[in-house]
């Protein structure tokens, strides 16, 4: 017996082995299973304990087990030993191994690893240093002296050798290898001079003088110095050889060390560890059959030999009481007395005398049951040495051969190594030493818990994390670590049923971890308060390994397991779904993991059994949900979905809001749920729908989560501007005059490191911190480098504020401290960290007081006049605190203290906008002051300014862009106060005034007029009329001034002075025609009268009114009017105003305020309150004025009328009787009444936009705009540009004002309207798709050009304008092919988009439309988009054929090229036609094809080349001559063409199959097809057999490198690679098609047929339902007519003709 052969279980590897009397292990000896194969003890109570049937792993047979006595077989080894008997052989083989162990030295028996591998190093060290005795010291020594040539060694070196004088400058070196001295062998002393060739050898002198046997005395000798040289050289040539075998030596040596390694190790398994261990399989089988035959024989003679014992055991009983019985009768009858007789029961007596002597006594033995005798089977033993037998070659051993013998052998030399190969580096075993060494100390009897080195990640396939690994997050309180410290200890309990969370409920919310998504329809949640449990049950499993293995046959779906989850490197919980045994020794089994939610593909070897208390306890942690009111934008989810939502979750606590608890399939509970993340409350479902990705079907309110934590906040309220204060700034941002931000100078520093420290913290390339979800006024951190902020070293992030969700996945944010409004990809944001919100917003939004525009439109040149501003130092001064979160300020530019600029005044000087109101900058103002110029104040040359240079490198700044529409509007202000001058005052009802703002242009113009009427001094004859204008010189004045004529009387005209409203008396003579550049221009007189109060009795104002309000007129010198209301005929409802000064006291300072004069009237008693112009003015807030009516500010009329810069007809002016006709007269209230039109117009109610026109041909030049999710493109024609540009440019005419009540008007789905589009702020036609009430916007589908976009109610338009146009864009499909999927993904929709939209293209209507939508071939530049998408794989084709496969192929030789093709952009390549002409050069032939078009139709031309016959020359077959003949139908092609089978008889027939034969023998001689041409004779090849058969030509396809053909001898068609065809040899054309294509004579289909029950007809009258009698009628057509009749005679379609099928013609 062989120690060293290790016995080892099959089942778990581990040896088997006894336990030592001395030792404290537990035994691990081999029990047979009842197939009689062993395993291990240990594997046997494993799987018993686990209740699963014991599979045998060398046979596979299972054995059951009574699972009734689980726990008497775990307790007691006797009653598991009677079922699993001990492999008693086996155990006597280990009890030998014991003992020879024992009795061995173990050093001995030790195999040191050592020995398998040569020392190189040695060697290499003792060639090169010998080792050798110090000569003072005798030690050994490695070491000599280098001059003095003796062995010493270090230490005596230096003490004693080199301390001698003589010795000092001695060197100490290795003892040098011992070369071979040139000394003669014989004579020893004798030098070694000459060579012998004739014996290869040195000799010295006296083996070349001396004689003798081994003399060299008559040899060939030559001087050993003549023969070094040549040895030196060949020396030199080996050197290289030997240097490369000792590499070889040294790689053998290492492979060698290898083998032997791999020999003796017998943990790892080779051929000989297996054929052992099948060796002890086999014959452990065998001692099972011998052990239970011997112990079946034994048993009965034991049970003989008990038997025997049984029945002396009973004999010797049976003695006993017998002798007992005899002793007691023997004295009954000894002590009988004669003379008590009578006394005594003597027949009883009697009787148990009689009964003894009858009692036996003599011990018999059964001489049959003696002679067992064992009868033994001799043969068997022949049979047990025939058992097994080692078959093969049993001389295996190796050898070692050289070069020259491999290549002898033929044998691939192997390449020499670079390099020595040393032997691998041993770990040597220590523990030994370690055992010896290490003090004994007493061991704790508690157990400790093991610790995990690392904490494990939890990953499923599909790239989401399970909730352990999120225990780690930020956001999460514990962790492996601590959880484990705290149960250090204990050890793994069951989880008691009241620690069990209750059932979700509808309503209810949690929180949660997403263990794992497979899409947002599925996804696995786990409760975040069972993590510890969750936790413990991993633990408790992460050693499964070792648990037994489940049987594969008892593997069935339903059952749980434990299975290795690679991914995350754990055992988990599973049950088996689904068990492929296609291979069946290694099945595959679908399982799901419970606790997870994942789905694994494993092999039975990843499973294990569990055990079966945590089968079903604690319950599954994985709970299905779906999110609820989720629905995929393209219909289906995609892996990009599920990795998107797991960013989002990023392994972080979520909450989960239970919409509905519903059964899913299999009848387990699944939730449809609305989760949100705890640490931001993000929505997967609106995180889905805001990128694009899904959509919300319902508009359900959010549930509130609980316990959110406070979003981040910006402080933006900027106390700290005081009114009246001076600051020194920079303007950061300018949206208009009234919408502009500064930042105080000493903030630019806080700004720039505010920028540094953004810019070091963030970066694009890192995701964490990404926001998926952005919200309106969420406070963030943008990236803006590329959005028209630049930041050159830093700035490229800044803080933002979210203003806006435009959709499209684009936010608008705003900028707090620069000021910028800036569209952003969601990309661009991220989280703000709570270091970044302490700073509050370092720009101040502002407008400039005192200004407004005219029309309440600022200027795109005021917005540029105030960026001139932008990077110079200013002064502001504030004029208003914050009105509506603005600072009205006036600014000044004092860079050049000679020249300092106000920027309010260029406002007005610039005629940008006019001043109101009293402000610092207009407060002491003259009037003369504000020059008016037409010249932009940007072209003016820039002063030098003398600031302080600003660091651009860190600062954000605005790029320059084009002004919005809207950011253009003016601000509410308030009141506003225009000043005025008082030109007449008569009553409150009757005041004229001018503007103050537009003085300078009358005084211009009046200036203009004196000097045009002094050059001209005639006077024209003119007959006057009253309502005139005209140009008078005044009699006060004696000037020139504009007059309207009130009446004429004889030669004198009465007038009224537009411009002074005054009227006087002046001859008719000094009347003047008033040229036009002066009756442009408007009156400077407007009539206006008192808003909102009425004199208390009557209609006329008492004079006390009138003195006081001519008393306040006069005390204050500048007057202010605010227009209210509409005009009141001609005059003008105002409001006066005044600014009243208040003195304060001795230390009080003075104080100002605005006063109305209307309320002044009121207050005092002098008037009421006009109640009837309240109601009038409420009632017209809600209503639409005339279209030139603008809003001015809180002004509403027309400008025209107010400010009058227009001419404007008058009515005759009636003059006061009561005023002098010399002086300047007022004038009545109704002299300026106009009339209003209220005509109103009829309403058209339109449904819908019109149609889209047809095509105007079939192939056009198109730029498609938009393609959807269906693969619907929308394109026009390049001829609609111009009609686009005309809607586009009339819509934003028409609403270039914006409408304050869009957002309250209500909308329908399916409603036209006008909207907004976001990207380029212009208006476009549109159509509501869908409507969100609570978000207040729509879908909007934008008609001519198809995108759909979110459009708020704001930027939505009722009117219904341009309806006349039809939509522009029309909706086509590619035809042809359809998407390689269900639908199209969103990866080919990008490419198409990419590809074609905004770019010209080619168009090709390829079929009838169907619906809405026109089926097209699409060609971009030279690119057939159809069937690119094919060769792209993202698209196939409907008919079912495959993409072409290219490859290359040598180009031929120009006289070899067979084929030209013919390539137009017009028409499909079908047919290629090669020129008849041959020798005409191809200039004549073109100037020939040139001269044949003149004066055709280009269209006509094409359309006749696609609809004619191409024809050439070409083979073609002997047409068919009889006219009768029997036939059948075995094919039908079209409906109304037959292909009639003619039959033939026998010899014809066999003519035809020789035929066949001959072309299958041919075909490979056959040449390529050398040339296309329609109707030609070929050789095809059919796809379904791979036989040739005869054919011809219908139609090619170069693009796809197909064409159709025909095989004329059985009628059917087929489309076939071009490869596939061959030229026909002409002796195969003589024998005429078998088939012949023919029309039914006389008849033709009934068109009111459908084509399907049409086709079922003929099938039932036709296929295969011959023989017919044909009979050709009409031959003179390409295709003949035929009658087809039955044996009868009858017309085989007198049926069809009968049913209408078939109408009858001649």
């Amino acid at each position: 017996m062989d120690a060293k052969i290790r016995k080892i279980c099959p089942s778990c590897s581990q040896c088997y082995f006894l336990k030592a009397l001395d030792s404290k292990t537990k035994s691990n000896i081999p029990l047979f299973l009842s197939c009689g194969h062993t395993l291990c003890e240990n594997c046997v109570r494993n799987i018993v304990k686990f209740a699963e049937p014991i599979e045998c792993k060398v046979c596979h047979q299972d054995m059951q087990v009574d699972t009734n006595n689980l726990t008497l077989l775990m307790q007691n080894k006797i009653s598991l030993y009677s079922i699993f008997p001990v492999n008693v052989f086996l155990v006597g083989e280990l009890t030998m191994q014991t003992i020879e162990v024992i009795n061995k030295d173990t050093k001995e028996q030790k195999v040191k690893i050592d020995e398998c591998y040569i020392d190189m190093k040695g060697i290499l060290q003792n060639n090169t240093s010998k080792q050798g005795e110090c000569v003072e010291c005798h030690s050994p020594t490695l070491k000599m002296c280098e001059q003095c040539g003796i062995i010493v060694c270090n230490n005596c070196f230096n003490k004693s050798h080199k301390n001698f004088v003589i010795f000092k400058n001695h060197v100490l070196c290795n003892i040098g290898a011992n070369i071979q001295k040139n000394n003669c062998k014989l004579h020893q002393e004798k030098q070694l001079d000459y060579y012998c060739k004739n014996c290869s050898k040195s000799i010295c002198m006296d083996c070349f003088m001396v004689g003798g046997e081994k003399s060299c005395k008559n040899h060939d000798v030559e001087a050993i110095q003549e023969v070094n040289e040549q040895f030196l050289t060949e020396l030199t040539n080996i050197a290289p050889k030997v240097d490369e075998v000792f590499k070889r030596l040294s790689k053998t040596a290492v492979d060698i060390g290898h083998l032997l390694t791999k020999i003796d190790d017998e943990s790892n398994s080779t051929k000989y560890t297996t054929l052992i261990n099948n060796i002890e399989q086999h014959f452990s089988k065998l001692s099972s059959i011998i052990q239970n035959k011997k112990h079946e024989i034994t048993s009965k003679v034991l049970q003989l030999k008990l038997n025997e014992k049984d029945s002396l055991k009973k004999a010797k009983q049976d003695i006993s009481d017998a002798l007992w019985k005899a002793n007691s009768t023997l004295n009954a009858i000894n002590s009988l007395n004669p003379n008590k007789l009578k006394e005594i029961n003597m027949p009883a007596i009697l009787e148990d005398a009689k009964q003894i002597t009858k009692i036996p006594w003599y011990l018999h033995r059964d001489e049959s049951e003696i002679n067992l005798n064992l009868t033994v089977n001799e043969d068997i033993f022949l049979t047990i040495d025939n058992f097994i037998q080692l078959e093969g070659n049993e001389a295996s051993k190796y050898k070692l051969v050289t070069t020259e013998e491999l290549s002898e052998n033929n044998e691939e030399i192997p390449e020499a190594p670079t390099s020595l190969v040393y032997p691998p580096e041993i770990t040597r075993d220590v523990r030994q030493l370690s055992n010896q060494t290490e003090p004994k100390t007493e061991k704790d009897k508690s157990k400790t818990a093991t610790f995990l080195a690392k904490v494990p990640k939890y990953r499923s396939k599909s790239g989401s994390c399970t909730s352990l690994n999120s225990m780690k997050s930020d956001s999460s309180n514990k962790s492996y670590q601590s959880y484990e410290q705290k149960l250090k200890g204990e050890s793994a309990i069951a989880f008691p049923d009241s620690q069990l969370m209750q059932p979700f409920v509808e309503g209810s919310q949690e929180l949660i971890y997403v263990s794992h998504i497979v899409d947002p329809h599925k996804l696995f949640v786990q409760r975040a308060g069972l993590q510890a449990r969750v936790e413990e049950l991993l633990r408790e499993f992460r050693n499964a390994v070792s648990l037994p293995r489940p049987s594969l046959a008892h593997v069935a779906e339903g059952k749980i397991y434990l299975v290795f989850n690679k991914a995350d490197n754990l055992w988990q919980r599973c049950r088996v779904v689904s068990v492929d045994r296609r291979d069946v020794n290694k099945p595959i089994l679908h399982v799901f993991c419970i606790d997870f939610g994942s789905t694994e593909v494993v092999s039975i070897d990843k499973l294990r059994l569990i055990p079966p208390a945590r089968v079903a306890f604690p319950p599954p942690f994985a709970i299905c949900c779906s999110l609820a009111n989720c629905e995929p934008i393209n219909g289906a989810w995609t892996s990009d979905d599920s990795f998107f939502v797991q960013n989002i979750i990023d392994n972080k606590q979520a909450v989960l809001h239970v919409r509905r608890v519903r059964a899913a399939e299999g009848g387990a509970p699944c939730l449809d749920v609305d989760v949100s993340t705890l640490e931001h409350g993000e929505s997967l479902a609106h995180a889905l729908a805001f990128h694009g990705r899904a959509r919300l079907p319902e508009k359900l309110p959010y549930p509130k989560m609980m316990g959110i934590s406070e979003k981040p906040k910006l402080f933006i309220n900027n106390k700290d501007f005081q009114k009246n204060a001076v600051e020194e700034v920079y303007i950061t941002h300018v949206v208009s005059p009234d919408n502009f931000y500064v930042r105080k100078r000493h903030l630019q520093s806080v700004f720039e490191k505010l920028c540094e420290d953004l810019e070091q913290e963030y970066s694009l390339s890192v995701n964490s911190g990404s926001i998926y979800l952005p919200e309106k006024d969420m406070v963030c951190v943008a990236h803006v480098e590329q959005r028209g902020v630049r930041g050159v070293r830093g700035g490229a992030w800044a803080r933002a504020l979210v203003r806006e969700l435009p959709g499209r996945m684009h936010v608008r944010v705003l900028l707090p401290d620069v000021g910028a409004t800036v569209l952003l990809h969601w990309t661009a944001l991220r989280r703000i960290l709570p270091k970044f919100t302490v700073l509050r917003a370092l720009a101040t939004e502002c407008h400039l007081a005192g200004v407004t525009p005219l029309n309440k439109k600022w200027s795109p040149a005021s917005v540029a006049l105030l960026q001139k501003f932008e990077e110079r130092l200013l002064e502001l001064h504030v004029e208003e605190s914050r009105n509506r979160n603005s600072l009205g300020v006036t600014l000044y530019d004092k860079c050049d203290e000679e020249n300092i600029i106000c920027i309010n005044t260029q406002m007005i000087k610039n005629k940008f906008a006019v001043t109101f109101g009293l402000y610092m900058f207009n407060k002491n103002t003259e009037i003369d002051e504000l020059v008016f110029t037409n010249k932009c104040p940007l072209d003016e040359p820039k002063p030098k300014p003398k600031h302080v240079k600003i660091d651009t490198d860190t600062t954000l700044k605005i790029q320059p862009i084009k002004p919005n529409e809207e950011d253009l509007d003016a601000k509410d202000k308030g009141p506003l106060r225009l000043e005025v001058k008082i030109l007449n005052y008569q009553s409150p009802s009757l005041i004229y005034v001018s503007l103050v703002h537009q003085q300078k242009i009358f005084t211009e113009l009046f200036d203009d007029i004196q000097k045009y009427y002094a050059k001209k001094k005639t006077q024209e004859i003119r007959d006057w009329k009253i309502e005139d204008r005209c140009c008078t010189i005044c009699s006060q004045s004696q000037t020139w001034r504009r007059a309207a004529i009130l009446e004429i009387n004889d030669a004198n005209a009465k007038v009224f002075y537009s411009d002074f409203a005054c009227v006087e008396t002046v001859p008719v003579s000094s009347l003047r025609e008033m040229p036009q550049e002066f009756a442009s221009i408007g009156d400077a007189a407007v009539m206006c009268h008192l808003s909102g109060v009425v004199p208390a009795v009557g209609e006329e104002w008492p004079s006390l009114t009138k003195e006081y309000l001519k008393e306040l007129l006069d005390a204050y010198k500048r007057v202010f009017i605010t227009k209210l209301g509409k005009f009141k005929g001609k005059s003008m409802p105002v409001e006066l105003w005044v600014y009243h000064t208040i003195q304060g006291g001795a230390l009080e300072a003075n104080t100002s305020e605005w006063r109305c004069l209307n309320k002044k009237i009121i207050d005092q008693g002098l008037g009421i309150p006009d109640k009837s112009q309240e109601l009038i003015s409420s009632d017209n807030t809600s209503l639409n004025t005339a279209e030139d009516v603008l809003s001015f500010l809180n002004i509403t009329g027309s400008v025209r009328d107010w400010i009058q810069i227009e001419p404007m007809p008058l009515k005759p002016l009636k003059i006061n009787p009561e005023s002098d006709s010399n002086s300047s007269t007022p004038i009545d209230n109704d002299a300026l009444k106009m009339e209003m039109d209220n005509n109103n117009s009829n309403t058209v109610f339109i449904s819908d936009w019109l149609p889209p026109e047809p095509l105007p041909s079939n192939e056009i030049t198109a730029m498609p705009t938009y393609i959807d999710n269906d693969g619907i493109i929308y394109l026009h024609d390049i001829s609609q540009q111009d009609t686009l540009d005309l809607i586009r440019k009339a819509l934003d005419v028409r609403f270039k004002n914006p409408d304050p009540k869009a957002k309250y008007v209500k909308w329908t789905v399916g409603e036209p309207c006008i909207a907004l589009f976001f990207l380029d702020n212009r208006f476009y036609r549109g159509r509501v798709l869908e409507v969100n009430e609570e978000a207040s916007s729509c879908l909007i589908h934008y008609v001519d050009y198809g995108n759909e976009e979110v459009c708020s109610f704001k930027n939505l338009r009722k009117s219904i304008v341009l309806y006349q146009i039809p939509i522009q864009a029309h909706k086509c499909v590619l035809n042809r092919i359809r998407p390689a999927g269900k639908r199209w993904d969103r990866q080919s929709l990008d490419y198409i988009h990419k590809s074609i939209v905004e770019k010209q293209c080619y168009v090709k209507v390829s079929g009838e439309p169907i619906g809405d939508l026109i089926p097209i071939e699409l060609k971009y530049d030279k690119l057939w988009i159809n069937d690119h998408l094919v060769d792209f794989e993202m698209a196939v084709y409907t008919d079912g054929s495959k993409a072409v496969v290219r490859k290359f192929a040598p180009q031929l030789k120009e006289n070899e090229k067979l084929e030209i093709s013919i390539e137009t952009d017009s028409g499909p390549d079908y047919i290629v036609e090669y020129d008849d002409i041959e020798n005409e050069s191809t200039d004549s032939q073109t100037s020939a094809k040139l001269n044949s078009l003149e004066g055709k139709d280009w269209n006509s031309i094409i359309a006749e080349d696609d609809n004619k016959s191409i024809n050439g020359n070409f083979i073609s077959y002997s047409p068919y001559t009889q006219t009768e003949f029997p036939c059948n139908i075995t094919v039908l092609n079209e409906i109304n063409k037959l292909e009639l089978g003619v039959i033939h008889d026998d010899e014809t027939t066999k003519a035809y199959d020789k035929m066949f034969e001959e072309l299958q023998n041919e075909s490979c001689k056959m040449t390529a097809l050398n040339g296309i041409f329609e109707n030609k004779a070929c050789l095809a090849l059919f796809p379904e057999d791979g036989q040739w058969y005869r054919a011809i030509i219908l139609q090619y396809s170069e693009a796809k490198n197909r064409i159709k053909v025909k095989y004329v001898d059985y009628g059917n068609i087929e489309i076939i690679s071009l490869a596939d065809v061959r030229e026909i040899s002409k002796k195969y054309t003589k024998l005429p098609p078998v088939t012949i294509t023919a029309f039914l004579h006389g008849v033709k289909i009934n068109p009111d047929f459908e084509k399907k029950l049409l086709f079922e007809k003929f099938i039932d009258t036709f296929l295969e339902k011959g023989p017919f009698k044909a009979k050709l009628i009409d031959t003179t057509n390409v295709i003949p007519t035929v009658e087809l009749r039955n044996d009868n005679g009858q017309l085989v379609y007198e049926k069809l003709i009968q049913e209408k099928v078939f109408l009858k013609f001649d």
